[in-house]
């Protein structure tokens, strides 16, 4: 696959937009790159599914990815998030439904490229997750989020870091210390990545699978089963009706 690069000129036009209320503390302890990571995660899906017609961003928050594929592909996007007042405060304007990426309250097939960034480390049963996200997703499935470096050193340093580095970064920018202390409990539950890797393998056709930042963080995109060498539908029927 040829290597996916976002330009400076996609990142720039996603920085001079950003919403004043973006959340700093998350930028501050990836020490500014997760935004460029969601570019890469849209630009990469995109590879896959160069004009998709409708997205979802499972346990969107806010809808950072979302704000960033709305940037650069023209899509509509669906967001879904437990926490009601996440999707109150949404980024960007457009449907938002209350569900539980457990249970996605959808119809098999309905969305080109299902999505998500920095929620799937917090499932107790990562593949139940990417197997409800292929479930709905006609095609490509992408995921950015917390990962675990198979390197027991930097294991260890990551730990280190979350657990008395990153709650006082977010402090800088006024976030709480301890609403930050959680992650680390949620990094020691995680697998590997290589255990990751091999969970997800089985349940689409991974196509890419990289880490970032020593390991504690990873990219994947996978094609659903029997799609490969078909292209990614340039409408579906009766779009509206995706429940």
């Amino acid at each position: 696959m040829q290597k996916i690069r976002v330009t400076n000129e996609d990142l720039r036009n996603i920085y001079n937009d950003i919403p004043r209320f973006y959340d700093r503390a998350n930028a501050m302890i990836s020490f500014f790159q997760d935004i460029k990571w969601r570019a890469e995660l849209i630009k990469t899906v995109q590879y896959y599914c160069s004009d998709p017609k409708i997205i979802l961003d499972v346990a969107s928050g806010k809808g950072e990815l979302s704000y960033v594929a709305s940037k650069l592909v023209k899509s509509r996007i669906v967001m879904v998030d437990y926490a009601e007042n996440m999707l109150k405060s949404s980024l960007i304007e457009g449907d938002k439904v209350l569900a539980s990426f457990y249970n996605l309250p959808f119809r098999d097939n309905v969305f080109d490229a299902v999505v998500s960034s920095f929620a799937l480390h917090a499932a107790d049963d990562i593949g139940a997750v990417v197997k409800e996200m292929t479930r709905v997703s006609r095609r490509v499935v992408g995921v950015i989020a917390m990962g675990k470096s198979d390197n027991w050193l930097l294991r260890n340093y990551v730990a280190f870091y979350l657990r008395f580095i990153q709650p006082y970064l977010a402090a800088l920018v006024g976030a709480k210390p301890l609403d930050y202390k959680y992650i680390y409990y949620i990094y020691r539950k995680i697998p590997t990545n290589s255990q990751l890797k091999s969970i997800i393998s089985k349940i689409f056709d991974l196509k890419v699978f990289k880490v970032k930042a020593l390991g504690s963080v990873y990219i994947f995109v996978g094609l659903k089963k029997g799609t490969e060498g078909k292209e990614c539908e340039k409408s579906i029927k009766n779009e509206e009706k995706i429940a």
